[in-house]
């Protein structure tokens, strides 16, 4: 092949696969939006409707299908629906049937809550599913030189739909209203769709209605009997464990520290995505050129930095330096993730891809959380710059642990 001949193939490889990430990180902004709508957003509707604060509480369990998505991956990975290109398959009928009961709820307001309860919790089912195939799809797609900058947009998706389920919706609900409000959520879980179906019709027509034989046989039993699969399971979940407390309990500390929930919400709640976008700008570039390794010790060193500014900022008083602390974290635990989450698809590039992606981010997504409330009890017998300091020290713990294989993927032909 000659250079020119070359230069051409790469160049419409590049093409093909920016075209594969901006419809992949499409449909990320859409799942990101329900979980800031089921986070930060629905909940806070249902409080201005007048719901009580212990019922609105139980909204949060909404989130349960997107933190146990991984116990029903191997089925999307043994089965697709048919009479759908591969891209499509699990994505368009679980997006399109989110959409349709967003509108209708949006249609019911004043609805009994059990029947608006059980709505939203399809969505969720169905966001989680479509997450699933997303996942998958991303990890048979994207080639490795673009994993980096695959992890980064995934971040970078998610945090403009948070900001838009999250805070977006919730601004704006007082001026336009239920209906307004969850009709625009439909329209736009609608729009995000457009870029797949392009790539797809681009790519390839109808896919096969059978999956291939080593699919049939997806189950987490496969991934758990691989010795390498399962420590690096045991790693990834490790440091979910350490990194997502230091990050989630931050707030609760600020209020400790008496800064008001104006202040809190205003400038973590605004500065915390906003740095994480720009997490996701230079992520990218930093794994590509200092290697993921690296990369991963730089927003470590960083997130050791954040955590003396919030013991420090506790200690002498000082709420403009815990609340920079609080940000800072913020965004050393985004790039800690994003590195993984390269890593990730890298790891899960096998025979059951939806099944060891889900698993991966699943498993270390539902057991931080119960770390988070473990931790969370924990602070209370002690204080916060003395977790702080063992978040320190079990944040290098867990990054040395997780370096080899961080490593090892990169010396591997992929």
């Amino acid at each position: 092949m000659s250079v020119m001949e070359q230069n051409t193939h790469r160049a419409h490889t590049g093409s093909g696969q920016l075209a594969v990430l901006l419809a992949i990180s499409a449909l990320y902004i859409g799942f990101g939006m329900t979980m800031g709508l089921i986070q930060g957003g629905f909940p806070a509707i249902m409080r201005a409707q007048g719901m009580s604060l212990g019922a609105v509480g139980w909204l949060y369990a909404l989130y349960l299908p997107l933190g146990v998505a991984f116990l029903w991956s191997p089925l999307v990975d043994r089965w697709r629906p048919p009479f759908l290109a591969v891209e499509l398959a699990w994505i368009v009928p679980m997006q399109l049937a989110s959409a349709l009961v967003v509108a209708a709820v949006a249609l019911m307001q004043g609805a009994d809550l059990r029947l608006l309860f059980a709505m939203g919790l399809f969505v969720a089912f169905a966001m989680a599913t479509m997450d699933i195939a997303l996942d998958a799809l991303a990890v048979e797609r994207i080639d490795p030189a673009w994993r980096p900058r695959a992890a980064a947009c995934k971040l970078a998706a998610l945090s403009i739909g948070a900001m838009i389920g999250g805070g977006a919706f919730v601004a704006l609900f007082q001026r336009f209203g239920w209906a307004t409000i969850f009709l625009c959520y439909a329209a736009s879980l609608l729009l995000l769709i457009v870029p797949m179906l392009l790539v797809s019709r681009a790519k390839s027509p109808v896919a096969p209605p059978s999956v291939a034989p080593q699919q049939q046989k997806a189950s987490f039993r496969r991934l758990l009997r691989n010795s390498l699969q399962r420590r690096r399971l045991v790693l990834l979940t490790l440091t979910c464990c350490v990194i997502f407390p230091l990050s989630a309990l931050n707030r609760l500390m600020l209020i400790d520290m008496q800064v008001s929930m104006d202040v809190i919400g205003g400038v973590v709640g605004t500065l915390g995505p906003v740095t994480m976008l720009m997490t996701a700008g230079i992520a990218a570039p930093m794994m590509h050129r200092f290697g993921l390794s690296r990369a991963i010790w730089l927003f470590t060193a960083l997130g050791i930095v954040a955590l003396a500014a919030m013991a420090a900022g506790y200690l002498l008083a000082l709420p403009w330096l815990a609340i920079a602390g609080a940000v800072t974290m913020g965004a050393a635990v985004s790039g800690i993730y994003v590195v993984l989450s390269a890593r990730i698809l890298g790891w899960s590039r096998g025979e059951q891809p939806a099944t060891d992606y889900a698993t991966f981010y699943g498993v270390g997504r539902f057991v931080s959380t119960l770390a988070t409330i473990a931790f969370a009890q924990m602070v209370a017998l002690i204080s916060w710059p003395l977790f702080y300091l063992c978040g320190a020290l079990a944040l290098l713990t867990v990054v040395a642990l997780l370096r080899r294989s961080v490593e090892e993927k990169e010396t591997e032909h992929e």
